[in-house]
């Protein structure tokens, strides 16, 4: 391989690596039913089920029960009981781990060249290798549906999203990474209409 095509080739990796560190890892949806009459709504219920043995999932409960209850009252809904509440939001939460194999290129070394057409009969070039890399990764979801419990039930509205996990310095580090996840999901969700 000549200095220029490894040069080119190092220039692509490099603004391939940037472009991808710039990306984000979450994928989103949201869909509604577009006949439901979203002005007969005034009170809400938090829902979700219980989650058994797993104090992660469980203290990130507790905060979102408080997130989704802020981002409602800031769109206009009574946060109620379920016995009082015209329709219910019902969040699940999981955490998906993996592992995902690569190959990468790699320099391995460099080597004294003795003759090239474009740099002379001397220098130096890059031995390039590939290797086979293993990288482990943790996704959470949420998913959310709104429902109406006087319609059988009907889902007349929901969400998701999926996000790699993060470690965070702090506990208010944590707190605004999942209320700015809320304020996504929750983003197609119509104020109350009064």
């Amino acid at each position: 391989m000549t200095r220029r095509t490894l040069f080119q080739t190092l220039l692509a990796a490099i603004a391939a690596l940037t472009l991808l560190a710039g990306c984000s890892s979450h994928s989103y949806e949201s869909r509604s039913d577009e006949h439901y009459d979203f002005s007969k709504l005034s009170k809400v219920a938090i829902l979700h089920p219980d989650i058994v043995n797993d104090p992660l999932l469980t203290g990130a409960q507790r905060i979102f029960d408080r997130l989704i209850a802020e981002e409602m009252r800031k769109k206009g809904y009574e946060v109620t009981d379920k016995a009082h509440a015209d329709f219910y939001i019902v969040y699940h939460l999981g955490v998906n781990n993996g592992r995902q194999l690569s190959n990468e290129d790699r320099i391995i070394g460099i080597v004294p060249t003795y003759f090239s057409p474009y740099y002379g009969h001397y220098g130096y070039s890059y031995m390039v290798g590939q290797s086979l890399q293993s990288h482990t990764f943790s996704e959470g979801k949420i998913i959310v549906e709104a429902i109406d419990p006087h319609q059988d039930d009907l889902v007349f509205w929901n969400a998701k999203m999926t996000d790699s996990l993060k470690r965070y310095k702090n506990e208010k580090e944590r707190e605004d990474f999942l209320r700015r996840v809320v304020e996504k999901v929750f983003a197609t969700f119509p104020n109350r209409q009064k």
